[in-house]
């Protein structure tokens, strides 16, 4: 890097220009994700590099394996031969991004005008923000030495997507999200569907197991719980039945639904289609309460009283099915967002009224993992339902989502086009890179076709939490462990070694006998 006294050429604008964006040539190859400067007519300008080519116009006219090896002669000793050509996005002017502010110019630089590399103090100036509201969360890419922010009241009310490959560092991202949350007491909550934060250690963090309360939950999200399959209307339609309102109330609330089931099957008249479906029924809640009572739980009251306020909440759903999960995350998100309006009365009237009871004075933070699985694009599910209102409403009410999958492509388009902000990682397939573009505007093509260069850690930081885009190397978060890939080798030849000493102990035991 030059020092700051002695500016960087790294080449002259050519062809057509706009204010929006330019071209330059270069002596060498310029790197996606550098940062540069020009001067345009109303001020410098800095811009990012979002596309880089090499071309040789005596390799480009080669027709065969001979003549390439001719034309690779003749320009090795032509430096005239190479054009390196760079595409920037202009990304406003310097003096207005310095101060805060954003400012896109309404003219283009002139073509043959010099372009700068970005120095690291015009750089810290815009992405280094240590002000209240700002939290670091990595370093530029390609200036290591600049820290990045992101804007956390941004991030608590205008919605992120993370979209990453599978192993690029989603989940490191997430982590760091939930320590900068806990190290400002924000309440955030992470349903986590694989189990990856259980390990995770912050100065307040809660762990919870995800229950469900039967009791609490209307006939339809309940026969989900049980496995009734969806099209199984007529086993619907006898639970419809038997769920009643006295059955919600009763004291042995399993007890209280086979009693039920058991009327109705001992009823003179019942039809003998609807008590054979009620002798099923029977098998299916019994199989229910025996399979999965840690989980479906009558007796916890309202599961939501067991987040707390101003604290990073993981909520362990590793043993739930996803439809089980799906419901989980409707009534949580359907339950503090109903919550968060009351909150809001109670700042709007300066009264409280005494028959709410408000769990949540201050705005929340909801994180889905897997959300390709429970927000798809090509099914309605009742985590997806809540999930586009608290996307569309939620912005009001001080409650936020971050949304994180590694196949946008499955993702809803509309929930993901509600995303303020993104972080997108190394995204390797074509339909969800062109996904991306077209659910965001964020993304523009030049900056999709690079995602699959990207190696672990490093993302594209984009929209309303960050100053400007940046690309950028996430901090590693030590305190997460689990999200690693397996090491196969060693856990097998650890358990080989746990294997040879037990058989070694059988066969003393053997012996002496």
């Amino acid at each position: 890097m030059a020092s700051e006294g002695r500016r960087n050429l790294v080449g002259i604008v050519s062809g057509e220009a706009s204010p929006s964006g330019f071209d330059y040539l270069a002596e060498k190859p310029s790197r996606v994700g550098e940062y540069v400067t020009v001067e345009a007519l109303e001020g410098n300008v800095l811009g990012l590099v979002e596309a880089s080519r090499v071309s040789s116009d005596l390799l480009n006219s080669a027709t065969n394996f001979q003549s390439a090896q001719e034309a690779k002669k003749v320009a090795s000793s032509n430096p005239r031969d190479k054009r390196n050509l760079a595409s920037v996005r202009v990304l406003g002017l310097l003096d207005y991004l310095r101060k805060g502010g954003s400012n896109l110019p309404s003219l283009p630089p002139e073509p043959g005008s010099e372009v700068f590399a970005a120095t690291p103090s015009e750089l810290k100036d815009v992405f280094s923000r240590d002000d209240k509201g700002w939290a670091k969360v990595g370093t530029l890419l390609r200036n290591e030495n600049v820290p990045v922010s992101v804007n956390v009241n941004r991030l608590a009310s205008r919605h992120l997507g993370i979209l990453a490959a599978t192993g690029s560092g989603k989940s490191n991202l997430l982590a760091l999200l939930a320590k900068r949350l806990s190290d400002v007491k924000g309440t955030l909550v992470i349903f986590d569907y694989q189990g990856e934060y259980s390990d995770l250690k912050l100065s307040s963090i809660v762990h919870l197991k995800a229950r469900i309360n039967p009791r609490l939950l209307d006939v339809e999200m309940f026969a989900d719980v049980l496995d009734v399959r969806t099209k199984a209307e007529r086993q619907r339609s006898v639970l419809n039945r038997v769920f009643t309102e006295g059955v919600r109330q009763a004291k042995d609330f399993w007890g209280a639904l086979l009693e039920s089931l058991a009327n109705l099957i001992a009823s003179d008249t019942s039809k003998a289609e609807e008590k054979r479906i009620a002798e099923r029924l029977t098998e299916i809640v019994e199989r229910a309460r025996r399979r999965k009572g840690a989980i479906l739980d009558p007796d916890i009251g309202d599961p939501v009283d067991q987040l707390k306020p101003n604290q990073v909440n993981v909520l362990n759903m590793l043993e739930l099915t996803e439809m089980q999960a799906s419901i989980v995350i409707s009534y949580y998100l359907d339950e503090v967002l109903e919550d968060r309006k009351k909150a809001r009365r109670y700042r709007l009237s300066g009264r409280e009224d005494k028959s709410e009871r408000i769990r949540f004075m201050a705005p929340v933070v909801f994180a889905i993992e897997e959300a390709h699985s429970f927000l798809p694009n090509d099914r309605d599910t009742d985590a997806k339902y809540v999930a586009s209102k608290v996307a569309r409403e939620g912005r009001k009410f001080g409650v936020a989502l971050i949304v994180v999958s590694q196949r946008p492509s499955r993702l809803d388009s509309d929930v993901l086009s509600q995303m303020g902000s993104l972080a997108v990682s190394r995204i390797t397939q074509p339909k969800d890179q062109s996904y991306i573009i077209e659910s965001s505007e964020l993304v523009s093509e030049e900056l999709a076709s690079y995602l699959p260069s990207l190696n672990v850690g490093e993302t594209v930081l984009l929209g309303q939490w960050v100053t400007l885009p940046s690309l950028a190397k996430i901090d590693k978060v030590e305190e997460k462990l689990m999200g690693a890939d397996i090491d196969a080798v060693a856990e097998w030849s650890e358990r080989a070694k746990v294997e040879s000493i037990a058989a070694g102990t059988t066969s003393d035991s053997i012996r002496e006998e």
